[in-house]
């Protein structure tokens, strides 16, 4: 590897604008970068060399993380330091890093603030949001939620799909889902589920606990969107799949504040632990490292979707990726959910407005625990998850992938498949902006596995680059007009910030309210790097987007 001397000096100049200094025992995450290497580099003497670099400037260690699917793929850690939040720096910082030393790409581990999720807490303050951004977001109480609690069962009609299976195959037996989120508290509703591999990736041990003390976003993230899957009769939840086992891994800590390096990394160890389905409550900008993850996963037959987002419009990542399905959001009357993501990339939609969920927050230092509404493609996106098991218990795992290998297929593909073609759909349903339909588990588990859709195929491609995925962000940013070329997988993840904060603070938020939102997650237009800016100059209609 050839070390460039004056990028370098850059990089370090850069660096100090970028990051501060943090003492021992401070809650900040470490300044973080992912690299990636060019094909053929020497990986052991690139790691060598940019640890060499920082000598005398910066104590910071090289690893890599995934040597045998991944070894061009390394992280940068700069100990002590910790990132402002200024994330034009950040990328800034990246794009001098990539300069300093030749790679193909790098990225710094930002936590993003784009997918909105407050905690919605009781009716008074789901009150509140819908009367404050009416027409936007959120939604009221549905009274009719109170009355049944169990409507989001019954509008993908999970229980008939109980019933095909027999007991030992029911419900998702024994099949492991792992969710990367917050953690898990003490609430009653979680009482009685079974644990595998539990782990904290933030503080680095095997207790998930959620100590509910994010001191912005959604305390008891993990504990909601864990109870709309595993909890059990006869509580005021019940979830898709009960009998299935958790994975729960501690990634982040609070969801509207979401880095794609940790989030990446939970997938990866999901993989490395024999996890069947991936569920991502959660979402941020475009991420090589968070993309190989996901594609690992695939290549490993593994199940994984995400959330599409809330009040951007845009879906975000990875739900983005054709490799990951999307699942958009609906309510009590089969109509989409006013605050759920939507576009070509869902592939279909389930519950999302006033799911009953359990809930967890901490007041005066004290854990309290209840239940009630809450909103949000996260819970979609869980819900879909648990009927992920309960198709995969029902028939076999391995007879599963069996069939999907006959057919040239990796499972994640045969379950969109399916899933597309049994969807349940509503008259005027708009499968342009919110997939197939509705996911329906008794048509899934009933229907025959070399089952298509009609009409176009849904799309899932394992091995592509998903650099279209931002561009055609930036097209629709632009009104649908074309945009001109830059390197997408670089530039990428800053021209998605730009396009969802602004997205969030107003500038083209379509179904959502300014004042409210910069409330929730200090959403605000975000400067754009010096480097960024510069390339900008002969890309006007790029510009115009920004």
């Amino acid at each position: 590897m050839a070390v460039d001397g004056n990028a370098l000096e850059n990089v370090l100049n850069i660096l100090l604008q970028a990051t501060f200094g943090i003492e021992a025992g401070q809650p900040l995450p470490p300044a973080r970068f992912s690299l990636l290497l060019k094909p053929g580099e020497d990986t052991a003497r690139a790691m060598d060399e940019i640890a060499r670099s920082f000598e005398g400037k910066f104590a910071v260690t090289v690893e890599q993380p995934l040597r045998d699917d991944e070894p061009e793929m390394l992280v940068l850690t700069l100990a002590g330091r910790s990132f402002y939040d200024s994330p034009h720096l950040c990328f800034e910082a990246v794009y001098r890093l990539i300069d300093a030393f030749g790679l193909s790409n790098a990225e710094p581990e930002i936590l993003t603030g784009i997918f909105v999720e407050p905690d919605l807490g009781g009716p008074q303050r789901l009150e509140e949001l819908a009367v404050a951004t009416a027409g936007g977001c959120w939604a009221p109480p549905e009274p009719r939620v109170e009355a049944d609690k169990q409507w989001a069962l019954t509008a993908m009609r999970v229980k008939q799909a109980w019933g095909l299976s027999p007991p030992d195959r029911a419900q998702g037996a024994g099949i492991v889902i792992a969710q990367p989120d917050t953690g898990l508290t003490e609430h009653a509703e979680l009482q009685g589920i079974r644990l595998r591999d539990p782990i904290d990736l933030i503080q680095g041990d095997s207790d998930p606990e959620d100590p509910l003390t994010a001191w912005f976003g959604n305390n008891g993230h993990g504990t909601a969107t864990a109870s709309v899957v595993f909890s059990k009769a006869p509580g005021d939840v019940l979830g898709s799949a009960p009998k299935a086992v958790l994975m729960p891994i501690r990634a982040i800590r609070s969801v509207v504040r979401t880095s794609q390096l940790s989030v990446a990394e939970a997938i990866n160890y999901a993989v490395d632990n024999g996890a069947h389905v991936i569920t991502m409550s959660l979402g941020g900008v475009p991420s090589f490292f968070l993309r190989a993850a996901v594609r690992r996963a695939v290549r490993k037959n593994i199940i994984v979707m995400a959330a599409s987002g809330n009040c951007v419009r845009e879906v975000v990542y990875p739900a983005r990726y054709d490799d990951c399905m999307a699942v958009a959001g609906t309510n009590i009357d089969d109509q989409p959910w006013r605050g759920s993501c939507r576009g070509a990339s869902v592939a279909i939609s389930a519950p999302a407005e006033n799911v009953y969920r359990a809930r967890a927050e901490r007041v005066d230092e004290e854990a309290r625990f209840s239940t009630g509404q809450g909103q949000g493609t996260s819970f979609a996106a869980a819900l879909a998850a648990g009927v992920a098991a309960c198709w995969l218990a029902h028939h076999g795992r391995d007879g599963l992938v069996a069939k999907a290998d006959a057919r040239g297929e990796k499972l994640q593909q045969s379950f969109t498949r399916l899933v597309a073609a049994t969807a349940r759909r509503v008259p005027g349903w708009n499968s342009g902006e919110f997939g197939a339909g509705i996911m329906d588990a008794a048509s899934l588990l009933g229907a025959d596995f070399d089952l298509v859709p009609e009409g176009p195929q849904p799309e899932l491609a394992v091995v592509a680059q998903g650099a279209d995925s931002v561009r055609s962000l930036a097209e629709g940013a632009a009104g649908g007009l074309p945009v001109e070329e830059i390197d997408w997988d670089i530039y990428g993840p800053e021209i998605a910030l730009n396009i969802y904060t602004n997205a969030m603070a107003g500038g083209g938020l379509r179904n959502g309210d300014r004042g409210v939102l910069e409330t929730i997650a200090g959403a605000r237009p975000e400067p754009l790097s010096a480097s960024l800016l510069a390339r900008l100059k002969s890309r006007p209609g790029l510009k115009a987007a920004l």
